[in-house]
Formats: C-alpha cells, sequence, structure tokens
C-alpha cells in the first residue's frame, strides 16, 4: 500500500495492515515466485479428504456462473490451508491466473502469496476483499480477490469460495 491510505482513499484496514506487517518480514514485494503446488498423489488426497465440501461448492459456483458469465472473472474453492481444489469461470481470466501460478493445488497461504484475500479469510474468519495495492505482493496489483470462509456444523474452518477479477473489472459495491 502506498501510503496510510487504500486505493479508494480510506484508511487502512488493520487486517489488511497486520498481514503487511508480516509479510514484510517474510518476502520482498517487487518478487514473484511461482507458488507451491501440490500434485499428483498429494492432490488427489486433499481433493478426495474435501470431496464433500466441493460438491456442495462446486453446484453453488456453476449456479453463479450462469449469471456471471459475461464478466472477466474467475471462481475459486479452497481448503483450509489455501490450496486450490476447483477453478471455474471465464477461460481468460483463468489463463491470467495460471500465467501467475494459480492453477488446482496452488497454496494461496500468506506466507506463500503474500497479503490476499485468499488467505486472510481464513486467517481472520470473516469474508475479505483485496485489491490492487491492498496486495503486498505488486504481481497482484492488477487483481481484485473477495473471498468468504466456508465453516462446518461444528465451526470449524473447512475451506474458503472466492472470486477473483482482473482490478478494472471491480465495481464500487
Amino acid at each position: 500500500m502506498s501510503g496510510a491510505f487504500n486505493n479508494d482513499g480510506r484508511g487502512i484496514s488493520p487486517l489488511i495492515a497486520t498481514s503487511w506487517e508480516r509479510c514484510n518480514k517474510l518476502m520482498k514485494r517487487e518478487t514473484w515466485n511461482v507458488p507451491h503446488q501440490a500434485q499428483g498423489v498429494t492432490f488427489a488426497s486433499i481433493y478426495r479428504r474435501k470431496k464433500a465440501m466441493l460438491t456442495l461448492g462446486q453446484a453453488a459456483l456453476e449456479d453463479a456462473w450462469e449469471y456471471m458469465a459475461s464478466r472477466e472473472c474467475a471462481l475459486l474453492i479452497l481448503d483450509e490451508t489455501a490450496c486450490i481444489l476447483s477453478r471455474n469461470g471465464d477461460p481468460q481470466t483463468l489463463q491470467q491466473l495460471s500465467t501467475l501460478g494459480f492453477n488446482d493445488g496452488t497454496y494461496c497461504a500468506e506466507g506463500i502469496i503474500g497479503t490476499c484475500a485468499l488467505s486472510l479469510a481464513a486467517i481472520s474468519g470473516q469474508a475479505v476483499k483485496t485489491m490492487a495495492d491492498q496486495h503486498f505482493k505488486q504481481a497482484l496489483w492488477n487483481w481484485a480477490f473477495c473471498a468468504t470462509p466456508l465453516f462446518d456444523s461444528k465451526g470449524r474452518l473447512t475451506g474458503t469460495i472466492a472470486l477473483a477479477c482482473p482490478v478494472e473489472q471491480t465495481t464500487a459495491s
């Protein structure tokens, strides 16, 4: 964040500011490394373990996508470790995210990709939106992410559902 304000002129969210402080100790803003990705047997095991959540989540996201098909965005399902389990959306947007390394199996933890709603929703237990220079890593400044955590019937975090789009596709709401 360039200064004491978000890109919309409002003060910095304490959640984002605290995340920036943690990230500043771990990584450089300018450097982007493709995030680690679970593959093969490891990803298959994670996917199987989350099958019930994925079945419900994918059905809901497919229905939501019918109303959003004209938008340049992607809908993501992540597990409680911020590992991407499923992606759906605009093919060009999915390709752009893939170029950054956001594929099935990619870990989007704060310690890997910096300040981003994909991890902050799980950390905070609440819906989070990050966009443009709210992201710690400059590679994400062209993106907006909205994410909300998912909890089981006992209140345990089971995953996150997220929306990703190029920042120019965002609206004021």
